[in-house]
């Protein structure tokens, strides 16, 4: 049974301004909903305990060389509140935002964001599927829900680290260097390496995959028009 202490942190949290963002915290934890109004993304820094807002020329950690990760928060009605929460995620999370959007239409459907990975993995990763289209009276209950002014949040009370690279595809840099790598082999044996790896373009090429297509490149001399 929760203690009193536990009962008035969670009370302390729901009515501070932390409680408007929606957490999935657990493997498993879902939310059924829909994206609502503009997204608001942000170069942030992560200190090893919470993330920090990059201030890009005057930015210390820049300065010492870390690169920023971005953050990307977008209003989320919650049907179970039948109120809007402030979602907040990655790079990945957020390339699977757009790909349901222009497969779906965010404006035409809930959506289920389902949570795989335990806390604080940071392999974690989110499944976000069409739930059900949206009928005009619960668009009416949406549109009455006032969305969350995104530009004045504070967002350095990120609960956990981000994503590693590897649960994704590979950056623009990775597949930069390994445009060069390719443009040393002949014709065919590019096509070979596009067949075995399943992919049409560079950018496709999953990150975890890169020791692999590391091993498999040739040190062949040739030049190709490479699909980035």
């Amino acid at each position: 049974m929760a203690s009193a202490w536990d009962r008035a942190k969670e009370m302390a949290e729901k009515h501070s301004g932390s409680g408007m963002f929606l957490r999935l915290t657990n493997d498993g934890d879902r939310v059924v909903g829909v994206f609502c109004g503009d997204p608001d993304p942000r170069e942030m820094h992560w200190n090893g305990e919470i993330y920090e807002e990059c201030t890009g020329q005057a930015c210390n950690h820049c300065a010492a060389g870390k690169k920023p990760s971005l953050r990307v928060a977008i209003n989320f009605w919650l049907a179970a509140e039948n109120a809007v929460k402030v979602l907040e995620g990655g790079t990945m999370w957020f390339r699977d935002v757009l790909a349901v959007r222009d497969k779906y239409g965010l404006d035409k459907w809930t959506f289920e964001v389902k949570r795989i990975g335990k806390a604080n993995d940071p392999k974690t990763r989110y499944s976000i599927l069409p739930e059900e289209r949206i009928e005009p009276a619960l668009r009416v209950r949406i549109d009455a829900c006032p969305l969350h002014d995104l530009a004045s949040l504070g967002r350095g009370d990120a609960y956990e680290a981000p994503e590693q690279p590897g649960t994704g595809t590979v950056d623009d840099a990775t597949a930069k260097a390994l445009l060069g790598e390719l443009r040393a082999l002949p014709r065919p044996e590019v096509e070979k390496f596009f067949a075995a790896f399943k992919i049409g373009r560079l950018r496709e090429l999953k990150a975890v995959d890169v020791p692999e297509v590391r091993a498999y490149l040739a040190h062949a001399a040739g030049d190709s028009t490479i699909p980035f």
